[in-house]
């Protein structure tokens, strides 16, 4: 006999377990979770950089990523030692006026929204940043409740609550096929046998196009390799700094213990599931980065300890999180673009109210709709790293 459930996540990343932990906290009851790897959290959750910020330049971005800090803050004591979210801050530099002219922009865009976020001059940034090379600096933005979010931990948090709470997980179950009975359920056939459900969460991440195409959904969401590349040991630093962002280049770093992790979206980088390490990749980044952090740059690179990711990523770099409408009961959590670990709280709380009580309230999340591309209505974000 076919195991039925009112919901089936397919997934068990963070936003998967996210799902599955709120349904779980309104009583959501007959909920699984099918996950193709044999260990639930080692896809792209693995692999993750784990920055959390609300310095965004869309409404919907910075929403999402406010909410999902009050969710972090609220669970903290439930979570306990150590903390899964550390404010360390972001700080973005720059040592372009016009971009800066931007960001002032942006940081009065972001305050009406509630962001804790300052407008940096070239002192101020270098004060949070004694460690960058900032002679040419003209300036920055701060973000003191931005930080750091521990992907394994917080994934781990999720997934043990929600199984605590009832919900199944079935692992090594990559889905085949997906099919509908004359009653409007779905039957998800996967390699770990058939299933049947009300409604199915699609939270696949970089594989969630094949999973939306087993339904007919045609969902515009590619993988893309993410290089993250660990230094030596950097005892030159201090043991915590902020997320520090070159804006001028894209490149970034943030410790990683006595280390410095370095990260860098390549615009060239083609889609497809390839997460080898390019033994060149450095190289493309050793002129800007060692210009700005060139203390960073003494330590090395440990290739040995870098490793590469999949951001699942759509055509403007913001998730889709809603009801695909011309499938009903079949729900997308998939598309964030780098943003699903930060994204992850929020996104898991919006699908289970509208699986719950048939609407999000906590979030608006009809821009991120599926339809938004067939509308014209893609939104656009102007900090993407």
């Amino acid at each position: 006999m076919i195991p039925r459930h009112d919901v089936l996540i397919v997934g068990a990343g963070v936003v998967g377990c996210s799902v599955a932990f709120q349904l779980a906290r309104r009583g959501v009851r007959r909920v699984a979770i099918v996950e193709r790897e044999r260990i639930p959290g080692t896809g792209s959750t693995s692999k993750a950089n784990g920055g959390i910020r609300a310095q965004f330049t869309t409404s919907v971005n910075v929403a999402m990523s406010l909410r999902s800090m009050e969710i972090l803050d609220a669970l903290a004591k439930e979570i306990g030692e150590p903390p899964v979210y550390r404010k360390a801050g972001y700080l973005f530099l720059t040592a372009s006026t016009e971009r800066l002219a931007a960001m002032e922009r942006a940081v009065a865009f972001q305050r009406s929204l509630g962001v804790t976020v300052d407008l940096l001059d070239r002192d101020d940034a270098l004060r949070l940043a004694p460690f960058v090379e900032g002679a040419d600096l003209v300036g920055g933005t701060f973000g003191a409740r931005d930080g750091f979010i521990d992907p394994g931990a917080l994934a781990g948090f999720f997934l043990r609550e929600a199984t605590r709470a009832g919900v199944e997980l079935v692992c090594g179950a990559e889905v085949l096929a997906i099919d509908r009975t004359a009653g409007g359920a779905f039957v998800v056939t996967t390699t770990a046998g058939k299933r049947e459900a009300g409604v199915v969460v699609n939270a696949a991440g970089a594989w969630s196009a094949g999973v939306a195409a087993a339904v007919g959904v045609d969902l515009p969401v590619e993988p893309v390799r993410r290089h993250l590349l660990m230094t030596g040991p950097c005892l030159s630093l201090p043991p915590v700094i902020p997320m520090t962002i070159d804006a001028d280049t894209g490149i970034l770093i943030r410790r990683e213990g006595d280390r410095v992790l370095v990260a860098y979206s390549n615009p060239d980088e083609p889609a497809g599931f390839v997460t080898a390490l390019d033994p060149t990749f450095p190289e493309r980044i050793s002129g800007p980065f060692e210009r700005r952090f060139p203390r960073v740059a003494e330590a090395g690179l440990d290739l040995r300890r870098s490793w590469a990711g999949l951001y699942e990523v759509t055509p403007d770099h913001h998730a889709i999180l809603g009801e695909a409408a011309d499938v009903p009961g079949f729900f997308l959590a998939t598309g964030f673009s780098g943003h699903g670990i930060m994204h992850a709280p929020a996104a898991g709380e919006a699908a289970a109210e509208w699986i719950a009580d048939g609407r999000s309230a906590s979030v608006d999340i009809s821009p991120l709709a599926l339809e938004r591309f067939a509308r014209g209505e893609t939104i656009h974000e102007m900090m993407v790293l």
